[in-house]
């Protein structure tokens, strides 16, 4: 499947709490819990301990490119009370995080900006969670 992603099982875990917390706000024009509920039932959840390193999952970093562009970046993809811009730690409830979890390395996510600007991004690597959690200890 071209849309397919893969989460494992902590990831599904959280990203359901998150999306549970935020069904409950109601509040907002666009509301990523429903979007959040959609992609963990379309998605293949991992058993417990499973993790596949081509993929991106919470705390990993990935890079990727804007299609059309030699833009090229490294973020890791973290939880919303650990994002922090300036050292590249982005929500996974960001446009850009809700994108790309999830996927695999080649991938090609069209995400669509606060700005209403649409852009492709494709996934050139992924550094797994263990690696980025020995890195910053």
């Amino acid at each position: 499947m071209k849309n397919q992603r893969y989460l494992t099982q902590n990831d599904a875990a959280l990203l359901s709490k998150l999306a549970e917390q935020l069904l409950r706000l109601g509040e907002t024009e666009f509301n990523a819990g429903e979007e959040i509920v959609d992609m963990i039932a379309t998605s293949t959840i991992f058993p417990a301990g499973v993790q596949r390193k081509d993929c991106v999952s919470l705390y990993s970093t990935v890079t990727y490119a804007t299609l059309n562009s030699d833009d090229q970046r490294s973020i890791t993809i973290v939880a919303p009370q650990d994002a922090n811009r300036q050292l590249a730690r982005i929500s996974a409830l960001t446009p850009i995080g809700l994108a790309l979890i999830g996927r695999k390395v080649t991938h090609i996510a069209t995400v669509t900006l606060p700005s209403n600007r649409v852009e492709k991004l494709k996934i050139l690597a992924v550094a797994p969670h263990e690696a980025t959690e020995q890195a910053a200890s």
